[in-house]
């Protein structure tokens, strides 16, 4: 029989704890990777699943609204076992498909246009979120931005002002072409952008604004009238009674009618919102479409956004 001294005896008990404590270690890591692992394949699948889901709403959706009737306020859907319900608001209010997913549909009259440029109704919009954003820089910059020429507005800014505080771009001299281009604009600021974003398109106005799908702050701005004259407004178009045009006259000072563009004519651009998530947003799907047919589809997209 070996016999060992106590030294020895000492170094064979370290030795063994040295390698129980790799072994217990390994497996602890192990078992965090592996968890880790399936913690990712579960949240790729919800992934999936709600960017599936998203997908498939958003094209019953759009089904939807091309074979639905375009009224002032709402399209009022064909076959109301698509979705749910027979009609869908176009003034961005969320309407739910089921628990975990909701769509929003605006109609692109009810905001203010930036897209050949901006006027007064801007201007006011300006206002209304930041009283202390200087609008006559901004007004005058974003037309500069999208003329054609390099003639400079009085409170504008043209290629040379670019230039002169180091940027590397130039005004587009076109149309503007998304709304995150107004962040390159002189006199706009972050703040401002989110504050004034609900309520401007990128899509040009075609029949005149629409106050049956825009918001308070889009009203207020577009119409110039007072907050008493604006909840008379809306509570008619809440309860989705006609305004009689004398009414209408008297609190605006417009007529409904006899404008180069009729009022309250929705337009046939559209901006949508489906999102999939039951308590956390787990993917959305924004575009804007356009209801006229292409050569390969009765509509047009004009912007997609996804994740």
């Amino acid at each position: 029989m070996i016999k060992m001294n106590r030294d020895e005896a000492g170094s064979a008990v370290l030795l063994t704890i040295f390698l129980a404590a790799i072994i217990i270690i390994v497996g602890i890591a192990f078992n965090w990777l592996v968890k880790e692992h399936v913690k990712t394949a579960e949240a790729l699948k919800e992934k999936a699943e709600a960017m599936t889901t998203a997908i498939s709403v958003f094209d019953t959706l759009l089904f939807a609204v091309l074979t639905g009737t375009l009224a002032s306020n709402r399209i009022i859907v064909s076959d109301s076992s698509l979705l749910g319900f027979d009609n869908i608001p176009m003034n961005n209010r969320p309407l739910k498909v089921r628990d975990d997913i909701t769509v929003n549909v605006q109609d692109t009259n009810g905001k203010i246009p930036v897209y050949h440029g901006v006027g007064i109704e801007f201007a006011r919009l300006v206002k209304l979120v930041d009283n202390e954003s200087n609008t006559a820089v901004i007004t005058d910059s974003i037309n500069d931005w999208v003329d054609s020429d390099d003639i400079v507005r009085p409170s504008g800014a043209e290629a040379d002002y670019y230039r002169g505080i180091g940027m590397p771009y130039t005004p587009r001299n076109f149309q503007m072409q998304y709304l995150e281009e107004l962040l390159l604009i002189r006199g706009m600021s972050w703040e401002l952008y989110k504050k004034i974003k609900p309520y401007i398109t990128i899509f040009p106005g075609t029949s005149g604004f629409n106050p049956a799908t825009a918001s308070p702050v889009a009203l207020a701005a577009s119409m110039d009238i007072s907050e008493e004259s604006r909840k008379v407004l809306s509570g008619y178009i809440e309860k989705g009674i006609d305004i009689p045009d004398e009414l209408f006259y008297n609190l605006t000072g417009k007529r409904i009618h006899g404008l180069e563009y009729d009022l309250f004519q929705p337009s046939r651009y559209l901006e949508i919102t489906v999102a999939y998530g039951y308590l956390k947003n787990l993917y959305t799907i924004n575009a804007g479409i356009g209801l006229y047919p292409t050569a390969s589809a009765p509509y047009a997209v004009y912007y997609w956004k996804e994740g």
